[in-house]
């Protein structure tokens, strides 16, 4: 088992809100890792920020914010490692959700990601492995540079809008579909047609289309640019 790096403990830091009499509380951890290893997260509602560095570490920084410190009560952030496995997880002690999470998170860049995410929106940049991300209600941005070989993209939102930004040189076979909403792309390979008049589908090869990349939702528009 691979155990943590530094940890950062628990850094309380809670402070009124503007606006409102809002609580904060924020947690830290750093675990290290290898240079490939899985990162989970499962945030509830609160927005979920994923970049790539070239350390082999995965820095989480966890934000928990309410109306009051009840609220925070109720939430845990539960980091669970095993090897190079990290499941990063929102918990509720309440029967009402309230309150949230909003993540910072740094991984390797090799890193293979699996994010679920009920409301919030989910950003990533720089990652090169595997990418599943899912939300119920809120915009999924992914910046993923060179997509080729059998690496696997999957995007999903049910409300929500999807930008996936792939470099031009990449190689991977593309499926896209909206029930309520529009396609746009930069790459003339990837052709689509219309569906149930509201919605859209799509597909194509760039390059060889050894890789994978399935984007799609239920309401809401989705871009493909290089």
């Amino acid at each position: 088992m691979m155990w943590t790096f530094a940890c950062g403990g628990v850094l309380l830091a809670l402070a009124a809100c503007a606006g409102g009499d809002r609580v904060r509380e924020q947690t830290h951890r750093t675990l290290s890792v290898g240079d490939r290893p899985n990162v989970s997260v499962q945030n509830v509602a609160g927005t979920v920020r994923i970049d790539a560095w070239q350390k082999p570490l995965v820095d989480v920084v966890a934000t928990k914010y309410g109306n009051d410190i009840g609220d925070l009560r109720d939430i845990t952030i539960d980091i669970h490692q095993e090897g190079d496995a990290v499941n990063v997880a929102t918990r509720y002690s309440g029967g009402a959700h309230q309150g949230g999470v909003g993540y910072q998170i740094s991984v390797p860049a090799g890193a293979s990601v699996h994010v679920q995410n009920v409301a919030g929106a989910v950003d990533l940049a720089g990652l090169s492995g595997n990418v599943v991300v899912g939300t119920q209600a809120g915009r999924i941005t992914a910046a993923l540079g060179k997509v080729e070989g059998d690496r696997s993209i999957t995007l999903g939102a049910t409300t929500g809008a999807i930008e996936l930004l792939i470099a031009r040189d990449s190689s991977a076979s593309v499926e896209v579909s909206s029930t309520v909403g529009h396609f746009s792309s930069s790459f003339p390979e990837i052709s689509q047609s219309s569906e149930n008049v509201v919605g859209v589908r799509a597909a194509g090869k760039v390059g060889s289309g050894s890789a994978t990349i399935r984007l799609s939702t239920t309401v809401g528009a989705i871009e493909l640019r290089e």
